[in-house]
């Protein structure tokens, strides 16, 4: 996807938020480490999501990889988002999340999460 595609598509007009998604999509991986190194390169704000209008927790992007199901919440900060692309091509692992559910989502080769990124699998 080209940059303009991405704005015009995932990006709120100002390009300080990713837009809610109200069903899954299809992506690539590639397609979604794109919308967030684009969000990450021109947003002036922390947090994916508008949080003064919803929710920490609120499932922002929902997508579908092949037959897997994810989400991203609308607090992860642009420090967790950093990380997760300069880990891009390590594996994803799903561990345990901090309630002890394993689901969450991580690229890290230590397989620790990283902090401020709060990826999931449905």
């Amino acid at each position: 996807m080209t940059f303009e595609e991405i704005k015009n598509k995932y990006l709120t007009p100002d390009g300080n938020y990713i837009k809610k998604m109200s069903s899954e999509i299809d992506l690539k991986k590639d397609d979604l480490y794109d919308i967030l190194k684009w969000w990450s390169k021109i947003t002036t704000k922390d947090t994916i999501g508008d949080l003064t209008t919803m929710n920490r927790n609120q499932k922002l992007i929902i997508f579908k990889i092949g037959s897997s199901s994810y989400y991203i919440n609308a607090d992860t900060k642009k420090i967790g988002v950093n990380q997760f692309l300069l880990n891009k091509n390590n594996p994803w692992k799903i561990i345990f999340n901090e309630n002890g559910v394993k689901n969450k989502v991580t690229n890290g080769l230590d397989e620790n999460p990283i902090s401020y990124f709060y990826m999931y699998k449905l």
